[in-house]
């Protein structure tokens, strides 16, 4: 068999390894690459159908592969873009001389549509030095026909990993029991699973046993359990309750103190019990069929196998409640599952749990059916997968269930109200109960931290202070940070990052965002509640910043890990849409307009998500000149307190389209923004170009230098960007006029890069050209870059002479 491998992987990139279950391709594959020192392997599970999440285990596994080989690939951890992924992976390996091999286990996984992703490219355009093998049932034969008629010999099947006759020869056991090996192969017919039961049990499988599970039960029974000493076989059927195990869940289950060794004494008997080296420590699997087998026969004792289960069901309480709650039900102790359930729900529909949560919510109403506070429960993992009628319909179940119970303050139908709600006072009142729970309440029958979330995100929705998210969901990244679940208080850090953008602190936000990226363990790619804050907050300091191009990746991947909610969505489409209008390409702009379609046309949680199509479709229009159209959107929309981001941008249309009394009114609309830096430094800006453009000029220069001053703290460049005409040719006339902040004023006058403008220039003339921008003179200028006096008058001159200028005024004047 393991020729066979070798002769699929010998100069290939790509092998496939594919065979029904029960056939050992994992160990067949493992016995392989047992002498493989550059190996990275990768166990697919149902979530990693998700492009981003299977782009960033693959990464994952590669790194942790060659530290396991002594040297770290200088990949970035946590990549969930299938390009920027593919393309890191073909230059890092570019300096590694071996041959990598990549095992993806349980490939079939990966989904019908796995060549669109990251896996489609290291398959279709390999880097040299990669050899890929995928591993899965019949599945992969499906989807890799294509690859099969090319190179039939790329691909190991069934035939192959069936046992041959010198294979069984070669089985312990074989010969002793009775049965030859010829015997076996002949009642087997090579099926590794049914080979080993055989072979173990050492008997001929009944000739009434019609299918593979009736033999294997058979078997099992009669064969194999009976064969073995008493006390590992009824260790055996206690632990086999649990397909997976570690020495600890053992010792809890079985109640042995000796677990660990006697699942040992389980490998070495070939007792379908596999052991693996996972990253936390030991693990054993059981193959599926014999586990199934074991627990039907444990099921004759029902008092015995309850009492399994809720041993399981306590062991798991704290680490997998999901996994508790399905165990408590299989003890037949739905009162326990359901107190276990509503102790931990909120922390996993917060969390990357929204589905489970629902489907034990059904499960549990079957024997709860009037339970009012399991159907708020309900409610909200149905509005956090995306059905937010639905979820609606639930909550006006779960209030009607209240009042027949009573009614009465239920801190449960309390969140699912703020959850669910699109009406404002509603959210509001359900707002004020449980920021009282949090404040008179030591102990919460759910978790605070997904409180401080829920009151946080509903803050955003329906706001009544700037600076409220920032401080409920810091309060909750403190309450995760000493869990020691890192992974999740990055994913809270997220949320705090995006609160920090809400309330214009990007300093702040770059800060947290930048811990974020701190070594240690990744920030979870499970989409979860609010799953796209991290680059949705990456997205809007770059923005605000001027730096489109980085926006548009950030909130490109938004819309790949922000799951089914469509608020984040719809934010990234409209802020794809505005970074578009900014950079002003016209293919860019036609590629956002198609996305903003997808932006909601109703009322959802309270938010008016129209607006939010009509702002960029505004800003869009302006872009490609059709101004007049844009200005007529950005009227109908004067009053906006609520959306200061979209106050801002259409407020710019307009005084870009010079009704400067129309942009003050809007911006000036915002009360409760006032103070936020991007609304401040737009509404001072605003009114400087208007003072400028009466005669003015004082106040002009007054309200632009206070415009200034908030705008430099926060790195808001935005306002004053190359779309800009009359604030930039204000900001021009106020470097001469005198400002402290001289070095931002020129950061924001010099252009982009890449515009025709400056594009000859060198970067060193770049340098040069944004001094020049300010007040400062030829002799400071060098002082300033480290340069002689004689360097900058040489770049001077090579800058007038590529700009077709011959002074510095008119070189200043080609960014305006």
């Amino acid at each position: 068999m393991n020729d066979a491998l070798i002769e699929a992987a010998r100069g290939r990139h790509l092998s496939v390894v594919s065979a029904p279950s029960g056939y050992g391709k994992t160990t067949a594959v493992a016995e392989w690459a047992s002498g493989t020192d550059e190996l990275a392997w990768l166990a697919l599970t149902p979530s990693d159908a998700e492009a981003g999440f299977l782009a960033q285990g693959v990464v994952d596994a590669l790194i942790v592969g060659s530290e396991r080989a002594g040297h770290a690939l200088a990949l970035t951890r946590g990549l969930l873009d299938p390009m920027r992924a593919y393309a890191e992976i073909c230059e890092v390996l570019e300096t590694v001389d071996d041959i990598v091999h990549l095992v993806i286990d349980d490939a079939q996984r990966a989904g019908e549509h796995w060549r669109d992703g990251l896996l489609g490219l290291l398959a279709e355009q390999p880097p040299d030095n990669l050899h890929l093998v995928l591993v899965g049932t019949t599945l992969l034969d499906i989807t890799l026909s294509r690859e099969h008629l090319m190179d039939p010999g790329a691909f190991v099947g069934s035939d192959t990993l069936r046992f041959t006759r010198s294979e069984i020869e070669r089985i312990g056991g074989v010969g002793a029991t009775g049965l030859d090996a010829e015997t076996i192969l002949r009642e087997t017919h090579g099926w590794p699973i049914a080979v080993k039961l055989v072979a173990i049990g050492g008997a001929r499988p009944s000739s009434d046993a019609a299918t593979a599970s009736a033999f294997l039960g058979d078997y099992v029974r009669d064969h194999v359990l009976s064969a073995l000493p008493d006390e590992t076989r009824e260790f055996v059927l206690d632990a086999a309750i649990c397909h997976e195990l570690t020495p600890e869940l053992a010792s809890a289950v079985t109640g042995r103190a000796d677990a660990a060794s006697l699942l040992d004494d389980c490998v070495r008997l070939g007792l379908f019990l596999d052991r693996f080296e996972a990253p936390h420590g030991v693990v054993y699997r059981w193959h599926g069929s014999f586990a199934r087998q074991c627990i039907e026969i444990a099921r004759k004792d029902p008092e015995r196998s309850a009492e399994r289960h809720r041993r399981v069901a306590q062991f798991w309480e704290a680490t997998d409640p999901l996994m508790s709650v399905a165990h408590s039900l299989r003890a037949n102790d739905p009162t326990g599952a359901r107190a276990t359930f509503m102790r931990h729900w909120m922390r996993l529909v917060m969390g990357v749990c929204a589905a489970e949560v629902e489907r034990l919510a059904t499960v549990l109403l079957g024997y709860h059916p009037d339970d009012a506070e399991i159907f708020a429960v309900r409610a909200c993992a149905t509005d956090v997968l995306g059905e937010h009628h639905l979820a609606r319909e639930l909550l006006d179940r779960a209030e009607a269930a209240h009042q027949r119970a009573g009614g009465g303050c239920s801190t449960t139908l309390a969140i699912a109200q703020l959850f669910v709600a699109d009406d404002r006072e509603h959210a509001m009142s359900a707002g004020s109960t449980l920021r009282s729970l949090l404040a008179s309440s030591k102990e919460l029958m759910v978790d605070r931290a997904a409180v401080n979330y829920l009151i946080g995100w509903s803050e955003i929705r329906h706001p009544t202070n700037p600076t409220l998210p920032a401080e409920y969901f810091g309060a909750a990244a403190r309450e995760i940070e000493g869990s020691g679940e890192v992974g999740l208080w990055k994913r809270a850090l997220g949320h705090l990052a995006f609160g920090q953008t809400w309330e214009g602190r990007f300093t702040d936000a770059e800060r947290t965002l930048a811990e974020i990226q701190a070594p240690g363990t990744a920030l979870s790619a499970a989409i979860g509640y609010a799953g796209g804050s991290t680059s949705a907050a990456a997205g809007l300091v770059a923005y605000w910043a001027g730096e489109t191009g980085d926006a548009v990746r950030h909130f490109e991947a938004v819309l790949l890990t922000s799951g089914h909610d469509p608020s984040f969505t719809a934010v990234a489409r409209m802020m794809l849409a505005y970074a578009a209008a900014e950079g002003g390409e016209a293919a860019a702009c036609r590629r956002a307009a198609i996305g903003v379609q997808d932006i909601p046309l109703e009322l959802l949680h309270g938010v008016s998500w129209p607006v939010f199509r009509e702002s960029a479709i505004a800003l869009l229009e302006e872009a490609v000149g059709n101004e007049e159209r844009a200005l007529r959107i950005a009227r109908r929309h004067l009053a906006i307190p609520d959306l200061p981001l979209i106050g801002v941008a259409l407020a710019g249309v307009l005084r870009r389209g010079g009704d400067y009394a129309a942009a003050l009114e809007m911006l000036r609309s915002m009360r409760i923004f006032a103070e936020v830096s991007y609304v401040k430094s737009s509404t001072l800006i605003t009114a400087a170009v208007m003072r400028r453009h009466v005669g003015d000029h004082d106040k002009a220069h007054d309200l632009c230098e206070a415009a200034i001053a908030v705008a430099s703290g926060e790195n808001v460049r935005l306002p004053f960007g190359r779309r800009e005409t009359a604030v930039r040719r204000l900001l021009s006339e106020h470097v001469h006029h005198g400002s402290e902040f001289e070095d931002f004023i020129g950061r924001c006058l010099a252009s982009d890069a890449a515009s025709p403008v400056t594009g000859s220039l060198s970067d060193r003339e770049r340098d040069v050209f944004r001094q020049l921008q300010t007040s400062r003179t030829l002799p400071e200028i060098a002082s300033e870059l480290g340069l002689s006096i004689n360097t900058v008058k040489t770049h001077q001159r090579s800058i007038y002479r590529k700009l077709a200028v011959s002074s510095r005024r008119e070189a200043v004047r080609t960014t305006l």
